[in-house]
């Protein structure tokens, strides 16, 4: 009986964490779930509370230097809800301008597309790192246009990986 608890109990955190894992989306996937996408910085970010869990909930605002697909314009700010202490939850540096998929979250507000997939820091060279690494910006710009076009690639089969 005892085996069989420890079994059931390993298999128990064992299941908690792979649900805790993000489901790598494609470039395309990502684009076409995004409601905005922009090269923003941060500008401000504070904790607004915690969740029933312990999470914190943290506000953060954030200056558009580039709209890439949305209807927002160059220095507006943006709201963008988060959850701190979560381990795919997006943490946004000072001063680190980065590609940022956005998905609406109620008036004035938005949440990052896919957890950690969905802000990609930009480098010194101006090249995406994170989960962007290997991608230019160019690409994400065409994605938009084939998304925006109707020219979207099948999606990969199971069997092949989805990179970044």
């Amino acid at each position: 009986m005892r085996r069989i608890l420890s079994a059931l109990v390993l298999t128990l955190i064992l299941c908690g964490g792979i649900h805790a894992m993000i489901q790598t989306l494609s470039l395309t996937d990502l684009v076409a779930g995004s409601d905005l996408i922009v090269l923003a910085s941060l500008k401000r970010s504070s904790e607004t509370g915690k969740t029933p869990e312990g999470l914190s909930t943290v506000e953060n605002v954030l200056v558009v230097a580039e709209v890439l697909k949305g209807g927002v314009k160059p220095g507006v700010e943006l709201t963008v809800a988060t959850l701190g202490g979560f381990e795919d939850e997006v943490v946004f540096a000072p001063r680190q301008q980065g590609v940022l998929f956005l998905k609406k979250a109620g008036d004035d507000r938005y949440e990052v597309n896919n957890l950690v997939q969905g802000w990609w820091p930009l480098g010194r060279d101006h090249a995406p790192t994170g989960m962007g690494t290997g991608i230019t910006l160019d690409e994400v710009k065409e994605a938009i246009k084939a998304v925006a076009e109707g020219r979207v690639p099948p999606p990969a089969s199971s069997s092949e990986p989805i990179g970044f």
